[in-house]
């Protein structure tokens, strides 16, 4: 069993609820992945209605309906989310069930609300990004400047229409009356000498609500712009998340049961860019840094990308003998690396204070979010 423990910073995340509401409409029932530390699910990814949804033990993932509902849920979970009514989420959730949590961005006006000022930035269109790129129908889009540098002038083209575009500072500037605004137009972005650099191809969403557009920006494909907007609204109201497991590719039934000698295969995931730090308690009860894997590997690992701690890069064997061993991970959103015990010492078991060490340490931090996770592995 996997053991869950976080750090809360304020957010818009109730307590376990009571029931979910039910949500009415193909449009409502749609969602987008605002948080997710499962594999196979990214901020920004679409859920459409009807669409199953399976979180493995431990996991989470936030879902952001069309009606402004924010989902949590935490797995083991497989179920049709939008399409569930109160009694079903209260009679999976019992007293003390942190599976289902939801809240209403809607309801949460006197704080701000995180989700228009990220669509507002994310519906800033970068010209040099190729691919679909979404404009709210009736507003014409501002067109932000390039991140590679460089790129303060780009001629645009759609059709024989082609006109010049250029930024003197790093502010956004008005779309060009010249070029047309219609579902489906290709604009192809070149530098002034004519060298192609990109293609966007406009989807025109609904001008709607913050959810609603939200919803429809990911039903249309626009993964660049939805996800930044995503990400921006899992940071604001979001915690940190960390997921572990037992690798399935370790063929070892229950996931968590080994034999002696055989590889131990793990996977981590964090549902944002974060630092990780990851230990394994031997049958000595000796605390051994296993992640990162050695002085000169960062600690920073990218959000949403499953890492795999196992094979000659980092070698883990069961013990000859039956044993219960413990890995504990911890992410954390700032570097650790002056904090955390052992950080030079990877696959080395560290003194027997170490453990009283690495406690006292995620005990102390102030002002960081935390996420840690611990796993229990059998050898039998």
């Amino acid at each position: 069993m996997t053991k869950r423990h976080f750090s809360y910073p304020p957010t818009y995340l109730l307590g376990a609820a009571a029931g979910l509401a039910l949500v009415c409409g193909q449009a409502a029932a749609e969602a987008v992945v605002v948080a997710s530390s499962a594999p196979g699910y990214v901020q920004g990814q679409l859920v459409g209605d009807g669409q199953a949804v399976r979180l493995p033990d431990g996991a989470t993932a936030t879902l952001l309906f069309a009606n402004g509902r924010l989902l949590r849920l935490r797995g083991p979970y497989d179920g049709m989310p939008a399409g569930t009514v109160d009694s079903a989420v209260s009679a999976r959730a019992g007293p003390g069930d942190d599976r289902f949590m939801q809240s209403d961005l809607g309801a949460a006006r006197a704080l701000g609300n995180p989700l228009d000022a990220a669509l507002e930035k994310a519906l800033a269109i970068d010209p040099s990004a190729s691919g679909p790129q979404c404009v709210k129908a009736g507003s014409p889009p501002l067109l932000r400047r390039p991140a590679e540098p460089g790129l303060d002038r780009l001629l645009l083209q759609a059709g024989t229409e082609r006109t010049t575009v250029g930024w003197n500072d790093a502010g956004p500037v008005p779309w060009p009356r010249s070029l047309p605004l219609a579902d489906g137009t290709d604009i192809v972005a070149l530098r002034p000498d004519g060298t192609p650099v990109g293609t966007l191809r406009l989807r025109m969403v609904e001008a709607a609500g913050g959810a609603t557009l939200a919803v429809g920006m990911a039903s249309a494909g626009c993964a660049g712009q939805i996800g930044a907007a995503m990400a921006s609204l899992r940071d604001a109201t979001v915690p940190l998340d960390l997921f572990l497991s037992a690798d399935p590719a370790a063929g070892s039934g229950a996931g968590v049961a080994y034999r002696p000698g055989e590889d131990i295969r793990l996977l981590v995931q964090t549902d944002r860019d974060a630092n990780l730090y990851c230990y394994l308690r031997n049958a000595r009860a000796q605390l051994i840094p296993i992640f990162p894997a050695g002085a000169t590997m960062s600690a920073r690992v990218m959000g949403n990308v499953p890492i795999s701690l196992s094979g000659d890069r980092m070698p883990l064997r069961a013990g000859e003998g039956a044993a219960d061993l413990e890995v504990r991970c911890i992410a954390a959103s700032r570097n650790l690396d002056g904090e955390m015990p052992g950080r030079a010492a990877a696959f080395r078991p560290l003194p027997e204070e170490a453990a009283v060490q690495l406690d006292r340490a995620v005990s102390r931090l102030r002002e960081t979010e935390v996420a840690s996770a611990q796993l229990i592995l059998k050898v039998r």
